[in-house]
């Protein structure tokens, strides 16, 4: 069975292009809720836009503002 592939293109339009975290709309991703290794789907129900920065915060890797995930 293929996955369905999600357009960043499309995702970014649909939402605004938007960070759905601070709502910069500059430096954005496509941040999956539940990781394609551990089972999540790559569709529209599992995807989130980030900001590298709020991508950063949410994957822990932003160690000044861990504490606001």
């Amino acid at each position: 069975m293929s996955r369905k592939r999600v357009s960043q293109t499309m995702i970014l339009k649909y939402l605004n292009a938007q960070c759905e975290r601070c709502h910069k709309k500059n430096n954005l991703t496509v941040h999956h809720k539940t990781p394609l290794s551990s089972g999540g789907k790559d569709d529209e129900t599992n995807i989130k836009i980030l900001c590298r920065k709020c991508q950063n915060i949410v994957h822990g890797t932003d160690k000044k503002k861990r504490d606001l995930r």
